[in-house]
């Protein structure tokens, strides 16, 4: 149960957060915009006492959740489906001030062996290629290495190394290898969301068996 608390917390945080917009111009209007696009709730956003309040109603909606009143207990039920919660999960962790530091969050899912988050930080349409489960070699990785390789004005390529050791006096070992194409996301109508990255390719150049699906 706790738990449970903990994530919804986590994910109200997040929709506050990292989805909705509120601009408010001198005459007093104020616009909403949910995911790049505005939305024209029935009752109109509203400063109150110093705070904005929004209808919860529209901007969970246009998120993707169901809204449900209990009337007799004056509850707000407010839920998500699993894809929704994944894809909250997901836009938190590819929140990052630069591409590098994106990539350092990835490699760090990685080095913990924890293919449940390091495969949220790829594009939906590759994330099959790593496995939902604990990954990476057994032996703890405790070096990584980042390099850009190139970029240009529409992705950047990085390539990671992990290495053990060193051990009993041996230079550290090569654990794996992955090159990365990293990009922007993007709103439906192209323009780039602030601050926000995806995974669009792997290349592994070594250890690729010990992190693909069998």
């Amino acid at each position: 149960m706790l738990l449970k608390k903990s994530l919804m917390l986590f994910i109200g945080v997040i929709l506050m957060v990292s989805f909705f917009t509120i601009i408010a111009f001198a005459n007093s209007t104020i616009k909403l915009i949910v995911n790049g696009s505005e939305i024209k709730p029935d009752v109109p956003p509203q400063i109150i006492n110093g705070r904005t309040m929004v209808p919860i109603k529209w901007v969970a909606e246009a998120l993707g959740a169901e809204v449900e009143w209990d009337k007799q207990k004056k509850i707000v039920k407010v839920s998500f489906d699993k894809k929704v919660e994944t894809d909250l999960i997901s836009n938190y962790l590819r929140t990052a001030e630069t591409s590098k530091h994106f990539v350092e969050n990835f490699a760090h899912a990685l080095q913990e062996r924890n293919g449940a988050v390091a495969r949220l930080f790829l594009s939906p349409e590759i994330r099959g290629q790593i496995k939902p489960e604990i990954i990476g070699p057994s032996t703890p990785v405790t070096k990584i290495e980042i390099k850009e390789v190139s970029y240009s004005n529409y992705y950047w390529i990085y390539d990671v190394k992990a290495y053990y050791g060193p051990y009993d006096n041996n230079s550290p070992t090569l654990a794996f290898e992955v090159k990365l194409t990293v990009e922007p996301e993007r709103y439906p109508d192209g323009s780039v969301v602030s601050s926000r990255y995806f995974i669009t390719k792997l290349d592994w150049i070594k250890g690729k068996t010990e992190f693909i699906p069998n």
